[in-house]
């Protein structure tokens, strides 16, 4: 009976053996297939942020031929929101407040940034009192330089090549807007073209999302516009064309 007592143990402590190596071969084997697949899927996380860092980033030859063309504006009208503008205006010019209608200091005119303030600059964006209309809903017009817009457009461009894609998916909008402009700019055509332009970087819903559709039943119904109207700032004496550097109805 203590021979069987015996056999029975040695067989026991066998299987325990054999199935705890079996156990452990099964999770070397796992963690083997967890290792691979977290490789892959890093590898494919690499692969989505280099083509986005690729699709936010701007040719230097295209680049070099948008300043070119832009050097050669005497100024035209930005519309677009003030958060916008604010964000351009630091990025290129250093210092900026959303409330600021001009860079540089006033003695009478307390709304631009004081002589301390004004001295952090790295290049002064030369918008003195009248070249920033301000508008409802936070909408403003800019009248800006063939000089101010080669600075935005250098800007921009340094920063669509920014390791956070958020920060060059922002630039390369902002960017493209502009040069969609310089796009349409002509050499050899008479001056003064540009200077009653207004350009607006404000992308548009589609009309489907504008108005409701008619309402059922017998009557026809009426379209009721999803969207409040806010009126835009037309500076006066300057009669502007406008155009857009984005799809807008």
């Amino acid at each position: 009976m203590f021979k069987a007592f015996t056999t029975s143990l040695r067989t026991l402590i066998k299987t325990f053996v054999e199935q705890y190596a079996k156990n452990q071969q099964i999770k070397r084997e796992l963690l083997a297939q967890r290792g691979e697949q977290e490789r892959l899927w890093r590898e494919e996380d690499r692969a989505i942020l280099q083509a986005a860092l690729a699709a936010n980033r701007v040719a230097l030859e295209e680049h070099n031929g948008t300043l070119q063309r832009a050097a050669g504006v005497s100024y035209l009208t930005l519309r677009c929101h003030e958060d916008t503008w604010t964000f351009l205006a630091r990025a290129a010019f250093g210092v900026w407040e959303p409330g600021w209608t001009q860079s540089t200091r006033d003695p009478y005119d307390r709304v631009g940034p004081n002589a301390s303030r004004a001295a952090h600059f790295t290049a002064n964006p030369n918008l003195p009192p009248g070249r920033i209309t301000k508008a409802d809903g936070g909408m403003q017009d800019i009248l800006l330089s063939g000089h101010n817009l080669v600075l935005l457009l250098d800007t921009l461009r340094e920063a669509t090549t920014a390791e956070i894609t958020a920060n060059g998916a922002r630039c390369k909008t902002l960017y493209d807007r502009l040069a969609s402009f310089t796009a349409k700019l002509d050499p050899t055509a008479p001056p003064g073209r540009t200077t009653g332009i207004l350009w607006r970087i404000d992308d548009s819903l589609h009309s489907q999302y504008v108005s409701r559709p008619p309402s059922g039943g017998s009557g026809r119904g009426t379209a009721t516009p999803l969207l409040r109207k806010v009126p835009s700032p037309a500076p006066a004496a300057r009669h502007h064309t406008e155009r857009s550097g984005s799809p807008v109805q």
